[in-house]
């Protein structure tokens, strides 16, 4: 009988620990880099740096300019997209874990999703980050500032080869955003990619498949022209051998994120093992949401355009609540308590 109440006990203290663990804090690695887009004026970095609620003589700021946009983003961005100006900023902290959280601030013709898949390419594994101007601009600079800002608060340096993937994987985005809408070319491009890192995928003919299969999960047709671009975007990053486990996060966040709005707006998405994907995104965004409330938009304007990736959380609890009524509906506690008198001695 004690024997039997110690594995009883065992089952119980098991079940306890797994159902009140709690992830540990994503902000606590190195300090925060500041970038400011070198063509601000005086009064538009009060603004943005008061946004950011940073002083002017915090050694952290870095200036972006134009040059250093053009250097990744020449033959790939539309001439009108690049511009001969830098006016976008960013905030930037390194995290020990949970996947690249973004949120933008009047940056138009990219997403916070976009920009999260884009910097897993361009290497990162955890941060949060803010992307911003002080009215609305495309963005494309907010890249550029945001590597920079990643490299010097994190002391590591990532390859010029996937940066330029990173640039031409934004690119890639924001151009079939213009003909399918933003969320679902982001999660087009993200969960193609997710499932050419995942299963190691080098065919060309594989990774078309994958490409059509991802986007006919989004209710998409595309073009023989867009799936060719996004195949060649994907064989390049296939050739990066990136390490699933060091990108997953960031992937199945935006994967969620994305699901999460489209469902919310009406739309009939049905991803396999989306539901898998729900509580990793509740966990992880749940601090970068905390970290993003810090940023009052009201600062930068009052009809401020902004994006983060936790914008389906709402969606997303909806769902997992009704993930958990169904489970409790299907009779997994009562198994649970059947498993527990098994142990029990029978009369």
């Amino acid at each position: 009988m004690k024997r039997i109440l110690k594995r009883m006990s065992m089952v119980i203290m098991s079940m306890v620990i797994l159902m009140s663990v709690s992830p540990l804090s994503k902000a606590d690695a190195t300090s925060e880099v500041i970038t400011l887009g070198i063509n601000l004026n005086n009064t538009q970095k009060k603004e943005i740096l008061n946004y950011f609620g940073v002083d002017e003589n915090n050694p952290n700021i870095i200036y972006v300019n134009n040059k250093q946009e053009r250097k990744y983003l020449s033959g790939i961005a539309p001439e009108e997209q690049i511009g001969r100006v830098t006016m976008s900023s960013s905030y930037v902290v390194p995290t020990n874990d949970g996947g690249i959280n973004v949120k933008t601030s009047n940056i138009t013709w990219v997403t916070s999703s976009m920009i999260a898949s884009t910097l897993s390419t361009a290497g990162v594994e955890n941060a949060n980050v803010v992307a911003a101007a002080p009215f609305p601009v495309s963005g494309t600079g907010a890249l550029t500032g945001i590597i920079m800002a990643f490299e010097k608060s994190s002391g590591e340096v990532l390859t010029e080869e996937k940066k330029k993937l990173a640039n031409e994987e934004l690119v890639t985005t924001g151009n079939l955003a213009e003909k399918v809408g933003k969320d679902k070319a982001a999660g087009i491009v993200n969960d193609a990619k997710k499932e050419v890192i995942k299963d190691n995928i080098k065919d060309e003919k594989q990774i078309e498949n994958a490409v059509k299969e991802v986007a006919n999960n989004y209710n998409v047709n595309l073009t023989t022209g867009d799936i060719n671009i996004i195949v060649n975007l994907l064989k390049n990053i296939s050739n990066q051998n990136y390490n699933y486990n060091e990108v997953k996060d960031t992937l199945n966040n935006i994967s969620a994120n994305v699901i999460s709005k489209l469902k919310e707006s009406g739309e009939n998405i049905d991803i396999k093992g989306f539901q898998n994907t729900i509580k990793s995104f509740l966990d992880n965004n749940k601090d970068a949401a905390n970290f993003f409330n810090k940023f009052d938009d009201s600062k930068l304007s009052s009809d401020a355009v902004v994006s983060t990736t936790a914008e389906g959380l709402n969606t997303a609890a909806s769902i997992a609540g009704d993930i958990g009524n169904q489970v409790k509906e299907s009779g997994f506690f009562e198994k649970i308590v059947n498993f527990i008198k098994s142990l029990l001695p029978s009369n």
